[in-house]
């Protein structure tokens, strides 16, 4: 099948939001059929906990590539009636009409039945995972996030590689390949074939693709550290972040170069490999920092609250980041964002979001937390969309 040819050099002549006028999930969660239709105001989801709201924006994080806030499996997203065996493993689709810098963009998602690769269409043609990323822009912030600071380096890395990969698409493939590359090497090593050239042609592509995939995350560093040494808005509610990736890996290409690296690298390789030992150094052992630049405190040892605080600031330099790059400021979706915010963030944040020059998506449990909002935006009621769904199927999504 051909696959779409999508325009990533618009000519962004206007500062025109980007958008969603409208989308549809068929057989997606809890949703056996919705349909929003909006403008380009703000959007609040408004229902009970266990409703459904943030399957809506997961519904629209499947806008652009990757496995949507979640990082769920194909199989959980569809719909399922714990009542009806008809649903069972029953396709799920997403389609919407996207608004991008003066262009409207009809982009569908989705299963077919039985089998769990998701397809891609732009205005009714086939294209690629990558497609979307380079079309539409989305980035969110979601309560399990915070989790991430506590949890292992492994979690730390892919929460900062996903925001290196929307700046920058092809970061994912390379970290795809070189995953899919180490795991080939232990199967080499566990059942030792004696073909040379194999492993060692094997082992030259780990080091090339661990020199690409450094080099992408000082890239990105480098241009985040950039963008907040520029900050003089909200400062003093958002406060400014350092971010450092480090490892032995890292300190040996920026001691050797490109050239010397490759080679002690390949050495490396080889003598682990001959003394039966796996592992080695590379970008897969990375170590992520985020702390404050003034007061040097590490995320991680910092209150519920300021840990909220920090992941905003990091988001929304984030998106000022993309918007320099692409001309165009990220979808923002912010699953129970209010929470564990004193008035003074809640009112830096409304008025941050108010000015963002995409559409923000929220969700909160109380309309009234959104009374002093500053502009205008659409509500909707969760808890009407949907009454034909299985509640002790959402709780486990809630």
């Amino acid at each position: 099948m051909n696959q779409a040819q999508v325009n990533t050099n618009i000519n962004f002549v206007n500062n025109k939001q980007l958008f969603i006028k409208q989308i549809k999930a068929n057989y997606f969660r809890n949703y056996k059929n919705l349909e929003l239709n909006l403008s380009a105001d703000n959007i609040v989801l408004v229902g009970h906990n266990g409703v459904g709201k943030t399957n809506i924006l997961e519904a629209v994080s499947y806008l652009t590539s990757g496995r949507g806030i979640r990082k769920a499996k194909s199989k959980d997203l569809s719909y399922n009636s714990f009542d009806d065996k008809f649903y069972e493993n029953l396709f799920w689709g997403v389609h919407a009409s996207v608004f991008v810098m003066d262009k409207t963009f009809e982009i569908g998602t989705g299963i077919q039945k039985n089998n769990n690769s998701r397809l891609v269409k732009i205005n009714g043609e086939f294209a690629k995972q990558a497609d979307l990323s380079k079309l539409v822009k989305i980035s969110w912030i979601t309560p399990q996030m915070l989790l991430i600071f506590h949890n292992g380096m492994q979690e730390k890395r892919r929460f900062i590689d996903r925001l290196i990969n929307i700046s920058n698409p092809t970061h994912v493939g390379l970290l795809y390949r070189y995953e899919f590359l180490i795991k080939e090497r232990l199967k080499i090593i566990n059942n030792y074939n004696g073909n040379k050239i194999w492993i060692d042609t094997i082992e030259n592509d780990i080091v090339n693709l661990s020199i690409n995939i450094i080099e992408s995350r000082k890239k990105f560093v480098s241009e985040m550290q950039s963008i907040f040494f520029k900050s003089d808005l909200n400062e003093e509610f958002f406060p400014d972040i350092c971010i450092e990736i480090t490892g032995k890996a890292e300190e040996l290409l920026d001691s050797l170069g490109k050239e010397k690296y490759h080679s002690k690298m390949i050495e490396i390789l080889r003598k682990n490999r001959n003394d039966g030992i796996s592992s080695f150094i590379g970008p897969h052992k990375s170590e992520l920092l985020i702390f404050k630049r003034e007061s040097k405190q590490e995320i991680r040892y910092c209150s519920t609250g300021e840990q909220k605080v920090m992941l905003i600031s990091l988001i929304f330099k984030h998106c000022d980041l993309i918007e320099s790059i692409y001309k165009q400021t990220p979808i923002l979706l912010l699953d129970d964002i209010i929470e564990h915010l004193d008035d003074i963030h809640k009112r830096a944040l409304f008025e941050k979001t108010s000015e963002h020059n995409s559409q923000c998506w929220f969700t909160c449990t109380n309309s009234r937390a959104f009374k002093d909002y500053p502009v205008s935006y659409k509500s909707i009621d969760v808890n009407k969309l949907q009454k034909n769904f299985s509640k002790k199927r959402e709780l486990k999504y809630a």
